[in-house]
């Protein structure tokens, strides 16, 4: 079948002046010769002092803002997918086409390939569906030794951002004058990077900007570089987006959030051991977690623990992945704080965080590797009693899938997974996952995980 649709091509401006050429909104003030350019920069530390840099940006964010009708800025990197249905939608569109690569799949399969949201322009729909090809052509190349499992998860992951972020850039009917804008700021992982090639490769004028060092995989191929002569890190107060998407579905309302710009998490540190009582009060940081449906239902319970004194609770995964909304109850006050959404979740973990409107004390992370037989305490609602403690020890160290668990004697139930492991000094040292029943076989998550998913 011959396709008559053309994809749009776009080649790399040459800028000096990446802050003004953002500015740019039409394409007929750049095109030479019928020759689309879009920018694609990475403006690594500042020429100026900190407050003229920071000054520079608002500047420019506001500017976007107010004359860019389709206009994204990433300050905290890019949101993680918590739409179980979405999630599955995406995997059985990359099984799809992998099952077509392996056959050989040929333009016209690839031009009538569904990939969930469509661009309403035909030209700019097929140059997204080549430009999907080509990342995952420039991820086989930088992952020679990666398997298949790996580059299905990252295909999945490059769907679900794309039918994210494309209706947003592109909106149906949309002006093929306009220029949408992106911004990314501070640190990015190199899938992230990834999905900013393939936004430039749609048309987008993307601009990195990172004070403080450039990212450490090749990315000179496909971005300019800018480098400053100051490094240091910096954080921009920028403005919230002044037009924001209206969505009454609760679980769709995400706000996506690095815990590690936002949470003054204690360190723990070892002093005298305490005593089982003075342990007990650490019972006022750890709390229940109602898990409601659609019909404003309990359809389960289990534990959180406060990891920061700005309300951010983590818990296990399991315990709220089949919510609705979420019901947080602390020790010795009545109310029930609700969270509305899932901020972040990891699945190979098994942990995840939510945030509730109330301020109150953490327990210290503690990521010193534990001992077989080090005596521990675990706090949790098993079986809805609430904050109950126990006491153990750690009797083993169990892998599960590449995941190295803590094995405890304290006993768990239903209700538990999600609390608190505490060592005799007070320090956060695990989340309680599992147990198995009829067994003294319970499990946790090492303080390790818990400290690398919430960024710290």
């Amino acid at each position: 079948m011959i396709i008559t649709v053309k994809p749009l091509k776009f080649t790399m401006l040459e800028t000096k002046n990446p802050f003004e050429d953002m500015r740019c909104i039409f394409k007929d003030k750049r095109n030479a010769n019928g020759v689309r350019t879009t920018l694609f920069c990475r403006y690594i530390g500042m020429n100026e002092m900190e407050d003229v840099y920071i000054k520079e940006l608002k500047e420019l964010d506001h500017y976007l803002q107010s004359h860019a009708l389709h206009y994204i800025k990433f300050i905290h990197g890019l949101e993680k997918i918590i739409d179980i249905n979405g999630i599955e939608k995406m995997k059985k569109v990359m099984e799809d086409y992998m099952n077509l690569e392996n056959k050989y799949l040929s333009s016209s399969e690839l031009f009538y390939f569904h990939m969930g949201y469509e661009i309403e322009n035909e030209s700019l729909e097929w140059t997204k569906k080549i430009a999907f090809q080509e990342t995952l052509k420039l991820y086989d190349h930088h992952n020679p030794y990666g398997n298949p499992t790996m580059r299905k998860n990252f295909g999945v992951k490059l769907l679900l951002w794309m039918n994210r972020y494309i209706r947003k850039l592109f909106k149906n009917k949309i002006d093929r004058q306009l220029i949408p804008k992106v911004i990314f700021y501070g640190d990015i992982t190199r899938h992230e990077f990834y999905f900013l090639i393939f936004l430039w490769k749609l048309g987008c004028d993307v601009l990195y900007l990172n004070p403080k060092e450039d990212i450490t995989h090749e990315a000179d191929k496909y971005s300019k570089l800018f480098t400053c002569r100051n490094m240091r890190n910096c954080s921009v107060p920028f403005e919230e987006n002044m037009i924001k998407q209206k969505n009454n579905s609760l679980m769709n309302t995400k706000k996506q959030v690095n815990i590690e710009h936002q949470s003054n998490i204690i360190e723990a540190k070892e002093y005298a051991e305490k005593s089982y009582e003075e342990l007990a009060r650490l019972a006022e940081s750890v709390v229940m977690v109602h898990v409601y449906d659609k019909n404003e239902k309990i359809i389960s319970r289990g534990s959180g623990v406060v990891i920061n004194c700005e309300g951010w609770i983590v818990t296990n995964f399991h315990v709220v992945s089949k919510g609705l909304f979420f019901g947080v109850v602390f020790e010795n006050d009545p109310n029930e704080y609700r969270a509305y959404n899932i901020v972040k979740y990891h699945t190979d973990y098994d942990l995840a965080l939510i945030k509730v409107d109330k301020k109150t004390k953490p327990i210290p992370l503690y990521e010193k590797e534990l001992v077989r037989g080090q005596k521990i305490i675990t706090i949790g609602s098993p079986l809805g009693l609430f904050n109950t403690i126990s006491n153990g020890i750690v009797s083993g160290f169990r892998e599960l899938d590449q995941i190295k668990m803590l094995q405890i004697t304290a006993p768990i139930s239903p209700g538990s997974s999600g609390g608190a492991l505490i060592d005799m000094y007070g320090n956060l040292v695990g989340i309680t996952s599992a147990g198995f029943e009829g067994q003294n076989l319970n499990l946790a998550v090492p303080s390790v995980y818990v400290k690398k998913f919430i960024g710290k």
